[in-house]
């Protein structure tokens, strides 16, 4: 009968070294204030002509308009930090 060859041993996995920090040691980034203002003031803005628009019966370009001021607010939060 054959013999079955024995276990081998596990080979050592050399494990890579943890990343350095992305800043370098430096501060994080931080958004002015005024960046963060305007972000929620085009925000609000654009929720107060889409709702002005219904309300009022206002022309159609009013609802495009805060359409347009919501969309911008939202991408500015893509870059806050």
């Amino acid at each position: 009968m054959p013999q079955s060859k024995g276990r081998r041993k596990a080979k050592t996995v050399r494990r890579p070294t943890p990343p350095k920090s992305a800043s370098g040691g430096k501060r994080a980034k931080q958004s002015p204030k005024i960046y963060v203002a305007i972000m929620f003031g085009l925000m609000v803005l654009g929720v107060l002509m889409v709702v002005t628009r219904y309300i009022l019966d206002t022309p159609s370009w009013l609802l495009l308009a805060g359409l347009g001021c919501m969309g911008a607010g939202f991408l500015m939060t893509t870059n806050y930090h």
